[in-house]
């Protein structure tokens, strides 16, 4: 008797390993084939996405490289089960000039595209995008943007942000650019944030396919404080609780990137 009840504890333990095993499994190639969350410490897309946004994004979308795996082991070149991004994509990469960080931002210029902002307007191809002003915005730092509607080519609609009053040096920098003739295999990228997006006006340049991630969806979590701090102790964090429970950003929540 004593022996048959050993054999069933063993039994139950190695099924629940065995489950255990089959969740942890699973959990990865959700992450891997399906879906990812990223977190966004940065204005650059402000306000499509503020600062300490989770952006539930999906990595199928444009198929996958070795960066759709954790730690981009090279098993393979190129992207398999490729799909061609649009313009107006939102889409998390790796920037070509600090591979071990992650960017999000907007997808303007195709390969072959020839690409200039002339007084701030894009122009693709020689043709200025339809912009129009339809307002201001006040950000959570009390930072006044104006707000533009543009509209891609493609007919993608979307809103860019100026800074009210930006310095000559910002205007010459990022509002009047150079022409940026895209390569084959390359894309070139802005912020919504306009003013205060390092993208391929400035350090980034343009993007390899083979570093496209993932395509961003829609904001699963929102705060104004950041949920989690690195380096203090699970006590201080709990703490914090107080802090930025009350910061929740209700009204983002579950709202998609691209609804106007």
């Amino acid at each position: 008797m004593q022996n048959k009840i050993k054999t069933k504890s063993k039994s139950s333990n190695l099924q629940e390993w065995q489950s255990f095993l089959f969740i942890v499994f699973l959990a990865l190639i959700i992450r891997i084939l399906v879906m990812e969350l990223f977190f966004v410490p940065s204005p650059s897309m402000q306000a499509t996405i503020l600062e300490n946004e989770y952006i539930f994004s999906t990595k199928y979308s444009y198929g996958y490289s070795n960066y759709s795996l954790p730690f981009s082991p090279k098993i393979f070149e190129g992207r398999i089960f490729a799909k061609m991004p649009q313009r107006g994509d939102i889409i998390v990469f790796r920037p070509p000039h600090n591979m071990d960080i992650r960017y999000i931002k907007r997808l303007i210029g195709l390969p072959g595209d020839k690409i200039q902002l002339i007084n701030d307007i894009i122009y693709i191809n020689d043709k200025k995008i339809e912009r129009k002003q339809i307002g201001s915005y006040i950000s959570e730092q009390n930072q006044k943007y104006i707000k533009f509607e543009e509209r891609l080519p493609n007919d993608v609609v979307y809103f860019s942000y100026k800074l009210d009053r930006p310095n000559d040096r910002m205007t010459n920098k990022y509002g009047n650019t150079e022409i940026f003739c895209v390569p084959t295999g390359k894309y070139f990228f802005l912020g919504d944030n306009r003013d205060e997006s390092r993208d391929s006006r400035v350090d980034l340049g343009f993007v390899p396919f083979e570093n496209f991630i993932a395509k961003g969806q829609f904001i699963l979590f929102s705060t104004q404080q950041k949920l989690w701090i690195e380096n203090i102790s699970l006590l201080e964090q709990l703490k914090r609780v107080a802090t930025w429970l009350p910061s929740i950003r209700v009204n983002r929540i579950f709202k998609s990137l691209y609804t106007q």
